[in-house]
């Protein structure tokens, strides 16, 4: 691990910006800058180097020379083992998760700031995606019965999370690969008294680069799907809606997978689980009788 030493007054609620990277050397800076030109100067940056093997050491290397930032590097075992190093060195009674290939607007420590008065679990905002060079807004919207309906966001880089929350509800599971931020969201709402603080106002630029998205395979997504439900299979059965939607996503995958048999009784599953909904019926009766 690499840290400076050095030690500076500053004012307001120290925030920690967690930066888990792998070979994105390349990239790295611009999330990098994007903290940098924080108009609101009372955080740390912790970079958790999950392995490269490119050049990410000597890119961050001239970085170091600000007393806010730290290096550490580890061996590969995934992002969400990375963002949970992360957690053990902050130092900041909250964090922000940023992906390596995201950057911030300027203003966004400062609008976070202004909102952790109030001892908040999660303060969340809008975000600007650009996918593969599209953009479109995502808001903070009602997630539904397996998040006791709280309006939220758990992409990375649109919340702060209050460290204590994170710990407290086992942080991210590092062994799925797929809708970690989400599963982890799951956990932390069902806590009771849940205090989420919402800005209404884009402060991520969340790229999406489909063909580089490796997480976004299919096998990951299967994977982590199958994971995720039967680990929260208790509170699927108990929410019709919730367990409709996920064997829905299964039947999906299956289908993108070739596995037709498999999707098609994920797809039963799913309109079994919710008649009302179309979706699924509709998948059942082309695998019937049109694929």
């Amino acid at each position: 691990m690499v840290r400076s030493s050095k030690t500076t007054n500053l004012v307001g609620t120290l925030v920690s910006i967690v930066i888990p990277t792998y070979n994105r050397g390349n990239i790295l800076p611009v999330a990098i800058d994007s903290v940098l030109k924080q108009t609101h100067s009372n955080w740390e940056l912790i970079l958790i180097d999950d392995g490269s093997t490119d050049n990410s050491r000597e890119v961050v290397e001239p970085y170091l020379t600000d007393e806010r930032i730290t290096y550490y590097f580890k061996d590969n075992s995934g992002v969400s083992a990375a963002r949970n190093k992360g957690i053990d060195l902050a130092n900041g009674q909250y964090i922000i998760f940023l992906d390596s290939d995201d950057y911030f607007d300027k203003e966004l420590l400062e609008n976070v700031n202004q909102e952790l008065t109030n001892q908040p679990d999660l303060v969340c905002w809008e975000v600007i995606k650009i996918i593969d060079s599209k953009t479109k807004y995502w808001k903070a919207r009602e997630l539904g019965g397996m998040y006791r309906n709280i309006r939220a966001t758990f992409l990375a880089g649109s919340v702060c999370y209050k460290k204590d929350t994170l710990i407290n509800h086992g942080g991210f599971d590092p062994k799925i690969s797929f809708g970690e931020n989400y599963e982890l969201g799951q956990r932390i709402s069902r806590k009771e008294c849940l205090k989420i603080q919402l800005i209404n106002k884009p402060l991520l630029y969340n790229i999406v680069k489909t063909e580089d998205r490796q997480s976004n395979s299919i096998k990951n997504r299967l994977i982590s799907y199958i994971y995720i439900y039967k680990k929260h299979r208790e509170k699927y059965d108990q929410n019709p809606k919730a367990s409709a939607e996920m064997n829905y996503l299964l039947g999906f995958v299956l289908e993108k997978a070739n596995r037709k048999n498999a999707a098609f009784g994920r797809y039963k599953k799913s309109w079994f689980a919710n008649p009302w909904n179309l979706k699924p019926l509709l998948k059942i009766l082309y695998l019937k009788f049109v694929s």
